[in-house]
């Protein structure tokens, strides 16, 4: 039987377990936001980042802990996350450059056109 007393601390304790996980989901967004942009910055921060969650995933997997499965999989997500940019940053490298080689043929064929007709 519950008793008002209790009853007022299980709502204290949800309401503290709420805020901490508002934190903790917080701290993670913004923790993955950094990384991402970190990564974004150039091949070598990605490749530095890459290794470096290899490495707390491996250190997760070996002290083999309950949650130790979840914290892998997540830090393996992580480097998908920032392998993915690197194709996302090669795409759009791609397109910039045909870009630059379009304009530069039709430039190309302006000036030709003009020099033909002088």
């Amino acid at each position: 039987m519950q008793t008002r007393a209790t009853s007022q601390s299980l709502d204290d304790l949800r309401q503290k377990l709420d805020a901490l996980n508002i934190d903790v989901s917080c701290a993670l967004s913004l923790s993955r936001a950094t990384l991402l942009a970190l990564a974004a910055i150039s091949r070598d921060a990605r490749e530095a980042i890459d290794n470096c969650l290899s490495e707390e995933a491996a250190i997760v997997r070996i002290e083999d802990l309950d949650s130790s499965a979840a914290v892998a999989a997540m830090l393996n997500e992580a480097r998908h996350q920032v392998r993915s940019i690197r194709d996302d940053l090669s795409a759009a490298a791609s397109r910039d450059l045909e870009r630059v080689l379009v304009e530069s043929a039709a430039d190309l064929q302006s000036l030709r056109r003009t020099s033909t007709l002088d």
